[in-house]
């Protein structure tokens, strides 16, 4: 018997070729494109569970009030870690980090940068790194020791052995290796190419790791597996106070691991929000979407042709099938079909993976044989088999088998009503993608054409290495001689993400109860003309800043906290012991979150021993010619360190990585939608014009012209894309003023917008269906009317 159903199915299945294949490719389109998306979903949802203690990490965050605002931080100061290892209950492992930072390797002829960390030793116990050569216990014994990856050691060192070999960094201080442990994997939140202990980065900086309100460090912690969290967090929270035994700006608590990938964002109340755990909802349910999709597309295929096999059904009724023997049948069909369709799909997968990880900037890997991905495809094949199935199973059964015999055509009845409804379903699910796609692309062009305060294109910026500031008069004029660069500025850190904030700045009438919270950047007297910004109020620093060492330049949001007009040039404020004057006040920019107003801020003349040369390329110049003569230039003067640089076009696009992200999946996905759903269109199309045959012969025999019956065939589909309109332009307006409200983007939500996407999906389906309708419009009526 069932060798019987296998051999009915294949049959039927080549008998209706044409629809065969509709029904697989758009059910396998549907699968890849649920199976990239769940690869997807899965890489994000395993972050950091290759950690064995992964239950049992934190990281400490500090909570500030500032103006009525809590602000949470993960800067921590230099006494914590060693201090509460020491002292709070509970606490097994606690290391001091700093901020990840690009060192320059020199190794014989080669010389490139690579990225890490100066940790405490307690930092390899905490991520039980595994050590290839080399052991925990030893690796971070001596002050020049260095730990490395495997990828930064094969990079250094090719094939040969590492292991207790020298290697010179920044052109001066060799470096013992000291241990060599496994490259950790693309999806944790730890990422470095080498460690160096602590203690010399102490050696190398200028005190401030004994000072508790200096928070310049990342803090991990290790708890013991006993270890409440919520008693460890209510004894941390003021355990910096009490051991200053004076009111500190900050208070502590530790976050966890497990929540670091997906969360890991908070209010301006200081409560944690939804991070990136919205991104894989919303993928998810469009994921389920397309599945959803590709189900109503094959079963509205297969209830549409149930006619061609009524005699079928009628015959097995009267030779004394049982109805459930035929739906189990026609359920077995539809998982075969299904089966097929995933083995289709297995195949895409493989073809389309490599263009998905690039969309996502991942490594994803199908992994067919691991037991989890084949339970889940095998989910998905029954799923959607017995979902699709089962429509047409039930309907199929219940077929009349005297009628049928006879020739009798079934009644459309409930089945046409259903067929209409998972119609506009499908239809609704994909206009509502491509609403959300162009609101999204919308209120990401709004955010970025807002007037930013400063010109972020044609200006690149190079990070100062090696002696560069030593020779910055001669890079200057150099540069500035190639006929390419208008100027180049100095900051202490990128102007889209300025990192150094202070509360402690007064002025007179300024309230004693508040504390505002300011932004600090270090600059030179030609950084704001190098980014273009304008001077309201004053002037800007001297040349060299002859006389300017206690002059500060601030921007208007700064000025406006002082004095209502934001004329405040010549005024004075004090910063701890001293007293600095307000020489000028340029115009608000935009830092840090691009969405929100701009926040104050002011410039300190340039003081320190790193940062970045903002270099303010001409427009109409050959753009690639002056990198490599910018290029030329900083190796000459600054020998021994590769040129790196980056545009801050590229920094300024960053900010809305993962709202891109959003944008290119939801619309690759709607345009995939709108290809299933025209799919089973034009499927629905074919049969419907096949069925109207003799009607349509009767029409134009009777002298009915081919326009009015290519109308006469379209008015139903083009009423159900109408309807598909009214149900999704709602669905699409909640989610997308949810989504505005979240993001603080530009809220005007537009009609035309509903009108584009309403308009491109009835366009793409009258081009789907008049295919169809011209053809049964054309045919000869005397071939139509011949008798079956």
């Amino acid at each position: 018997m069932l060798k019987n159903y296998i051999k009915t199915t294949f049959r039927n299945l080549w008998k209706t070729r044409g629809y065969s294949f509709l029904n697989i490719f758009g059910l396998a389109i549907g699968i890849t494109c649920a199976s990239l998306i769940f690869l997807w979903v899965e890489d994000e949802m395993s972050y950091d569970n290759h950690f064995p203690n992964k239950e049992y990490i934190y990281i400490s965050k500090s909570k500030q009030t500032h103006d009525g605002g809590t602000y949470v931080f993960e800067a921590n100061p230099g006494p914590l870690a060693p201090a509460i290892k020491a002292e709070l209950p509970g606490v097994k492992y606690a290391a001091r980090v700093n901020w990840p930072t690009p060192l320059l390797f020199n190794l014989g002829e080669k010389n490139l940068y690579q990225t890490g960390f100066y940790a405490d030793p307690d930092f390899l116990d905490i991520f039980s790194l595994e050590f290839i050569e080399g052991n925990r216990a030893s690796a971070m014994g001596n002050i020049n020791d260095i730990v490395l990856t495997q990828k930064a050691a094969a990079r250094l060192f090719g094939n040969e052995p590492a292991m207790g070999k020298q290697v010179r960094i920044n052109n001066e201080e060799s470096y013992t290796v000291a241990g060599i442990v496994a490259d950790l994997p693309k999806n944790s939140s730890v990422q470095f190419d080498w460690i160096i202990p602590f203690k010399k980065f102490e050696s190398q900086s200028e005190g401030g790791f004994e000072t508790w309100g200096n928070n310049s460090f990342l803090t991990y912690v290790q708890l013991e597996a006993s270890a409440d969290l919520a008693d460890v967090n209510k004894q941390f929270y003021d355990f910096a106070e009490r051991k200053v035994g004076d009111d500190l700006f900050y208070k502590n608590f530790l976050y966890p691991m497990e929540r670091w990938r997906l969360y890991n964002s908070f209010d301006r109340d200081g409560n944690e929000q939804e991070g990136r755990i919205k991104f894989v909802r919303l993928f998810s349910i469009i994921a389920w979407v397309v599945l959803l999709i590709a189900c109503i597309n094959f079963m509205n295929l297969a209830t549409a042709r149930s006619e061609k096999r009524a005699k079928e059904v009628g015959m097995r009724k009267v030779v004394g099938a049982r109805k459930t023997s035929l739906i189990g049948q026609f359920l077995g069909e539809s998982l075969i079909l299904a089966a097929l369709s995933a083995l289709f799909a297995i195949g895409l997968i493989f073809v389309f993976i490599g263009p998905f990880n690039s969309l996502v900037e991942k490594e994803l890997t199908v992994g067919l044989v691991e037991p989890i991905h084949l339970a889940f495809l095998a989910c998905i094949v029954v799923v959607c088999g017995l979902v699709s199935g089962s429509y047409p199973a039930f309907y199929l059964s219940s077929f009349n088998p005297i009628a049928t015999l006879k020739g009798a055509r079934q009644k459309a009845g409930m089945a046409g009503f259903i067929r209409r409804g998972l119609v506009v379903i499908q239809y609704a699910a994909s206009i509502t993608l491509i609403v959300c796609t162009v609101i999204i692309f919308q209120q990401i062009q709004h955010v970025k054409g807002r007037d930013m305060g400063f010109e972020h294109s044609q200006v690149m910026t190079t990070p100062l290495r090696g002696k560069m500031l030593e020779h910055l008069d001669v890079i200057k004029e150099k540069l500035i001689a190639t006929g390419g660069v208008e100027t180049a500025g100095l900051s202490n850190m990128g102007v889209l993400n300025i990192g150094s904030n202070t509360w402690g700045i007064s002025w007179e009438k300024k309230d004693p109860n508040k504390q505002i919270l300011i932004g600090i950047l270090h600059t030179d007297a030609d950084f704001i003309p190098a980014m273009g910004m304008q001077l309201i109020d004053g002037r800007n620093f001297r040349p060299h800043m002859l006389g300017d060492s206690s002059s500060i330049v601030i921007n208007e949001a700064f000025a406006k906290l002082i004095q209502p007009d934001g004329r405040v040039a010549g005024q004075t404020v004090r910063w701890g012991e001293d007293t600095h004057t307000i020489v000028g006040v340029v115009k608000d920019f935009v830092y840090n979150n691009v969405y929100t107003p701009a926040e104050p801020v002011l410039f300190y003349p340039f003081a320190t021993k790193w940062g970045v040369l903002n270099i303010k390329t001409k427009t109409g110049m050959n753009l690639s010619k002056t990198v490599s003569q910018i290029g030329e230039i900083l190796k000459e003067t600054n020998p021994g360190y590769p040129f790196e640089y980056e545009f801050l076009d590229n920094v300024f696009n960053e900010k809305f990585k993962s709202e891109m992200l959003i944008q290119k999946l939801a619309g690759v996905f709607a345009v995939i939608s709108i290809i299933i759903s025209c799919l089973g269109l034009f499927g629905l199309a074919a049969f419907t014009a096949e069925r109207r045959t003799k009607e349509m012969g009767i029409r134009k025999v009777l002298g009915a012209s081919i326009s009015s019956l290519v109308g006469l065939l379209n008015r139903e589909f083009v009423v159900l894309v109408l309807l598909s309109c009214t149900v999704a332009f709602p669905i699409a307006w909640w989610i997308m003023s949810d989504w505005l409200d979240n993001y603080q983007y530009h809220t005007d939500l537009h009609w035309g917008v509903f009108a584009l996407a309403g308009g491109s999906a009835l366009l793409i389906a009258l081009l789907t269906v008049s295919s169809q309708a011209i053809k049964a419009a054309l045919t000869n009526p005397t071939r139509s009317l011949r008798d079956e």
